[in-house]
């Protein structure tokens, strides 16, 4: 442990209540926004972050309201000792207030437990707070990083017990970058272990009820490439995974990834411009569901890698057509359904004389379609809003008439 830091700071670890994380105002339609390379079906406004350093400072978590960094920053000039393969002080754990606008300030060290003289890497933490995923490295291996688990005291402001080292460690592969999944039952990681596609790969592990993992899985050669793949992190809502990859045809170095999440893993789309330069782009993860936060080396920053922080707007598109029967004739009072890829029902409606439909979509999303109508077969169609600069989709819907009602007429 490090004695005389612990002495000094004792009063500046992270404690569990800060402002809650709010919007940030943006402007969808400002066309310098406009980014070709994005497929994300998001449009990103990116701001520096204030508590940047000439040293790393990269998110990782939130942990009661407050953003977890991982950093090689030194607070009050005492250091940690250099690493020989970054040439920075070793990482450690600190913790950050997020006000009203998502900036962020007051970077404290997290945890006197968890924090120690050795390399800290990325953290996790269950849905209800009560479990944190982490990982280490050894000083005399920085660069391997061994996963662990510990659990919060009950009724405590951050004390966490029953350290444990987790099974699918090993001193012959590192495992990195945790990360739970919102529901509490999976946890993707990365992991340059054997089998692996090349490099460090994603891989994902159940969690098992009773908190054991099952034996993880590689997320396959959708994902994964022949280079690094790492820092995976879900969307709010579970359907979107983001990663960063060397692969997939980045623009250089470390790009981020989405790829969509359903009944398969589809093909990563690059976040564009915006976000993804030349450089490295790494730690990408959402802290609300529009705004959150991400890391890179770019050379205009003041470190080896800087925080920025994301909004995050849907980009929305129209879905426009009518109605007709066989010989192109429009076909009034028609019940048009759209459905996600899930088979959710999204909107309903009945078109009028002109047998005109209209739906709101988002980019780069697949949906269905069905429409009802007496006397005509059940019609169902899929959709895929896939492109970036579109802003009106045209699709005739055509019906076919029942042959039961021809027969009876």
């Amino acid at each position: 442990m490090k004695t005389p830091i612990l002495t000094v700071f004792t009063i500046l670890f992270c404690m569990v209540s800060s402002p809650t994380i709010s919007n940030l105002d943006g402007n969808r339609n400002d066309p310098k926004h406009f980014d070709e390379l994005n497929r994300s079906g998001l449009e990103f406004y990116v701001y520096t972050s204030k508590v940047n350093t000439k040293y790393s400072e990269i998110p990782s978590a939130v942990f009661k309201n407050k953003l977890i960094m991982v950093s090689s920053k030194k607070i009050g000039g005492l250091g940690n000792g250099i690493d020989k393969h970054t040439n920075e002080p070793y990482l450690e754990l600190f913790c950050l207030d997020v006000d009203a606008y998502g900036s962020v300030k007051n970077p404290l060290f997290f945890s006197r437990i968890i924090n120690t003289k050795d390399n800290e890497g990325q953290v996790a933490f269950s849905p209800d707070e009560q479990t944190m995923y982490f990982t280490r490295s050894k000083r005399e291996n920085s660069q391997n990083y061994q996963l662990y688990k510990a659990f919060l005291e009950k009724d405590s402001n951050g004390n966490w017990i029953n350290e444990q080292e987790l099974a699918i460690s090993d001193l012959n592969y590192s495992i990195e970058n945790p990360h739970v999944s919102f529901d509490g039952t999976e946890l993707y990681f990365s992991s340059n272990m054997p089998g692996s596609f090349g490099g460090f790969d994603l891989y994902v592990a159940q969690i098992n009820p009773d908190g054991t993992l099952n034996d993880p899985v590689n997320l396959g050669p959708k994902i994964n490439t022949r280079f690094d793949d790492k820092f995976p992190h879900l969307s709010k809502d579970g359907k979107k995974l983001f990663f960063s990859s060397k692969g997939h045809e980045s623009i250089g170095g470390f790009d981020i990834f989405v790829s969509s999440i359903s009944e398969d893993i589809k093909t990563p789309r690059n976040l564009g411009k915006n976000v993804n330069s030349e450089f490295d782009e790494i730690a990408f993860m959402f802290t609300t569901e529009d705004k959150g936060f991400f890391a890179s080396n770019k050379k205009q920053g003041k470190g080896s890698f800087d925080m920025y922080r994301f909004k995050a707007n849907v980009i929305y598109q129209q879905l426009q057509g009518v109605v007709v029967n066989e010989n192109n004739k429009p076909i009034p009072n028609s019940t048009v359904v759209l459905f996600d890829v899930d088979g959710n029902e999204i909107e309903r409606q009945v078109t009028e004389i002109d047998a005109f439909y209209s739906f709101k979509v988002k980019a780069y999303e697949r949906y269905s379609i069905k429409v009802l109508k007496n006397g005509f077969e059940k019609f169902e169609s899929r959709f895929s809003s896939y492109k970036t600069d579109a802003i009106i989709y045209k699709e005739t819907l055509k019906l076919s008439t029942k042959i039961s009602a021809v027969s009876n007429d």
